[in-house]
């Protein structure tokens, strides 16, 4: 009678693994850039769908009350005592015409607000030096590259000294600085 003789069953060979290794890495220096370029899109636009929807919001209060507001929470819950945006209380007629909220995010009265989780949106609003004409949203916490492609996306240009979107780079961080139009000295 013959016998046969058992064989070990067969493993991997050094160069197989290694082949399949090199194929995996190939595949994620394809992938992983394309990947993160995507999540950086999308940060950018939420971003400024985030400043048109406040931008938005602030013109809908200022219709309603008749004044600007002087903070981002006053746009989902107005507080007895409020103030318009050069620091007088409104009236409590004025008051009373709040149809708010005018944005569905819940905005506190903390110092800031953290968009897509990265940067933080400043709840006071500001006025730049030499033009009574504008309020400005400030940003901080970006990094240039996110600034830049902002900027881009909302003025159809990169200036960061002109347009709507204007920032600076402050060491290692940018300073964004939204600009909604208003009346000359609005209030």
């Amino acid at each position: 009678m013959l016998s046969r003789s058992r064989r070990a069953p067969r493993g991997f060979t050094l160069a197989e693994v290694l082949v399949a290794f090199a194929l995996i890495a190939i595949l994620a220096a394809v992938i992983l850039p394309t990947v993160r370029g995507r999540l950086q899109d999308g940060y950018e636009n939420a971003l400024v769908q985030e400043l048109t929807s406040l931008s938005s919001a602030i013109t809908a209060y200022r219709q309603d009350v008749g004044k600007y507001p002087r903070q981002l929470d006053y746009l989902t819950a107005l507080p007895a005592g409020a103030t318009d945006f050069c620091g007088r209380a409104l009236l409590p007629s004025e008051s009373a015409k709040w149809r708010g909220p005018y944005v569905s995010r819940i905005i506190t009265t903390a110092a800031v607000y953290v968009v897509a989780q990265k940067d933080s949106v400043q709840d006071l609003l500001t006025r730049p030096a030499g033009n009574n004409a504008v309020i400005q949203i400030v940003i901080a916490g970006a990094d240039t590259a996110t600034a830049h492609d902002v900027d881009f996306k909302i003025d159809g240009t990169v200036n960061q000294a002109a347009g709507v979107l204007q920032w600076a780079v402050n060491g290692t961080s940018t300073a964004m600085s939204y600009a909604i139009p208003t009346r000359p000295n609005g209030c």
